[in-house]
């Protein structure tokens, strides 16, 4: 007992030297903090974000089909395209005279351009095929240049003149001969020969077509066929690559509508329309799908759409799935998802603050979807109107720049460039007056 008490005796001084042996104890000589951790390191700076993909530098060329001079010509409106999509009523366009430089390389074709009408892009963007409605000529351009390499006669008429995807041939409307017309175009050599002709009035005989004259030749993306809408109404296919071109198949009136000119292919479906103008059919607007998958004989399209008193007139198509369908006399453009059974989804309206009567007419795209670019005609139309009812008569001549929304499901008029060309001429009752002449009407975009 008395060895125990030693024994606790002992311990307690001991912990009272360490500090260990009460409370208080422990309150006045704690334990020193741990040693301050070193500083940590500031954290790693993001990485930047990624820039957003700089959209690629394009153009938007348009035509105002308006006499450049006594004996006809036009010119040619060329914008920078970011600058038009930016600020259109400020954006200054390169002008481009479509008559005196472009009747000397007509020289050999005979005659003097006369009324340019429609204008469309090869694939690689560097040269473009200009149809003269009024003389029948088609002129082929260096684009970068601004410069023609070669000119060809349809004949009278030369309607339009559309190029096939593997730039090896052309193929023109001459309306008033009622002729299809083929060139092989040589762009390397500047060699663009017409090689073969097709007299369409032969068919009107059969098959329900009572009007052959060939408005568009629309070609699909393989080169091989065209397919071709009547001024009377129904469909002809062609291949285009036999001697002579071969009709493979016809349909009648009954299956598509007078007067189509739009042509737009996604996948494997190719979108045509019918339209107005014409003295027979004033207003005219359907849409119809044509699955590429019946060539070459051809099946009776699909009607996805339409309007009762409009007409129908541009197309294009945007992201490989949006269908876009203009009517220049109702001053709308009517949206589809080809993706989705060719559906309408929506309508953009045109008309408003920036102009009661935009009448849009052909139509074209940025490169990146993000706008589209509208010919608006003017208060004297030279082409495509009916006076009955002036189907193509517009108040604010120019180009028309629509921001695309949705991805292509909608969108909004943002902007107009204007065109003018105003002209001292006699009323009715002689009297001097000042007219606004300029008719804007073919356009394309083309990258840099």
């Amino acid at each position: 007992m008395m060895n125990g008490r030693r024994i606790v005796i002992w311990i307690i001084p001991l912990l009272a030297l360490l500090g260990l042996s009460s409370g208080s104890a422990l309150a006045q000589k704690a334990a020193p903090p741990p040693a301050a951790p070193p500083p940590a390191a500031p954290p790693a700076a993001a990485p930047p974000a990624a820039p957003a993909a700089a959209v690629a530098p394009y153009e938007v060329w348009v035509i105002d089909q308006s006499d450049s001079s006594k004996d006809g010509g036009g010119t040619l409106y060329i914008y920078d395209g970011e600058s038009l999509a930016k600020d259109a009523k400020s954006a200054k366009a390169e002008k481009v005279d479509l008559g005196d430089k472009f009747a000397e390389a007509c020289k050999e074709a005979g005659g003097f351009p006369k009324r340019p009408h429609m204008i469309f892009f090869t694939k690689d963007g560097k040269y473009a095929i200009l149809s003269y409605v009024a003389s029948g000529h088609v002129v082929f351009l260096d684009a970068a240049a601004r410069a023609p390499i070669g000119c060809v006669s349809l004949g009278k008429n030369a309607h339009a003149t559309f190029p096939a995807a593997n730039m090896k041939l052309a193929i023109g409307a001459n309306i008033a001969e009622k002729k299809l017309v083929r060139i092989a175009t040589d762009y390397a050599d500047k060699k663009f020969t017409v090689n073969d002709v097709v007299a369409l009035a032969s068919l009107e005989t059969g098959a329900g077509l009572s009007d052959m004259a060939p408005i568009c030749p629309i070609i699909e993306n393989k080169s091989q066929y065209a397919f071709v809408t009547p001024r009377g109404g129904g469909l002809v296919i062609f291949d285009i690559t036999t001697t002579p071109m071969s009709n493979t198949g016809s349909l009648p009136r009954d299956s598509v509508r007078p007067a189509g000119c739009g042509g737009v292919q996604i996948g494997s479906t190719m979108y045509l329309n019918s339209g107005g103008g014409w003295p027979a059919t004033p207003l005219n607007h359907d849409v119809y799908a044509f699955g590429l998958g019946s060539l070459p004989e051809g099946s009776v399209p699909e009607l996805i759409g339409g309007r009762s008193g409009g007409d129908s007139h541009g197309m294009v198509g945007l992201n490989n799935k949006y269908l876009w369908s203009g009517d220049r006399h109702l001053n709308l453009i009517d949206t589809y998802d080809t993706g989705n059974g060719n559906i309408k989804i929506g309508t953009v309206l045109l008309s408003g603050d920036l102009s009661k009567d935009p009448a849009p007419d052909l139509m074209d795209a940025a490169p990146d979807g993000s706008y589209v670019f509208a010919a608006l005609r003017g208060p004297s139309p030279l082409t495509g109107n009916n006076k009955e009812v002036n189907n193509a008569v517009g108040s604010t001549p120019g180009v028309g720049v629509i921001k695309v929304e949705g991805n292509g499901r909608g969108g909004a008029l943002v902007g107009i460039a204007p065109i003018s060309k105003m002209v001292q001429e006699k009323d009715k009752e002689g009297k001097d007056v000042t007219v606004e002449k300029a008719d804007p009407h073919g356009i394309q975009v083309r990258k840099k």
